[in-house]
């Protein structure tokens, strides 16, 4: 059987290893990186089961930033979990397609772990 596969995008490093740690230990074959700049060739070639990312970067808006992930990583589940406070944003996100959820800091584990086990 092919082992899953998850990517983590995250600038904040406690919060990169903690979803990490939270993907290896469901199993997943778990690649973290702090920005879409740190991945390779492999890594969009490579078709993740979900991908766990942020959507604050410096230099590109919100919506910008899912966009180019959806265009340049092959995936099946993206989950936002992020700082981004405004309810706004968060729904515009929350109407793309492909979005399988939306978890603001802090975040219930619980809940991802749920989204991502069903996976």
């Amino acid at each position: 059987m092919k082992p899953k596969q998850a990517l983590v995008i995250q600038e904040d490093i406690i919060i990169l290893k903690i979803l990490e740690r939270l993907a290896t230990s469901n199993f997943f074959r778990c690649k973290a990186i702090s920005s879409l700049g740190h991945l390779d060739i492999e890594d969009q070639n490579t078709n993740f089961d979900v991908i766990i990312s942020d959507i604050l970067f410096d230099g590109i808006a919100p919506l910008e930033f899912v966009s180019q992930v959806q265009e340049i990583i092959l995936h099946q589940h993206l989950l936002i979990v992020s700082n981004m406070g405004q309810d706004k944003i968060k729904e515009e996100t929350m109407a793309l397609e492909g979005i399988a959820g939306f978890f603001e800091i802090p975040f219930d584990l619980d809940e991802i772990e749920r989204l991502i086990k069903s996976y």
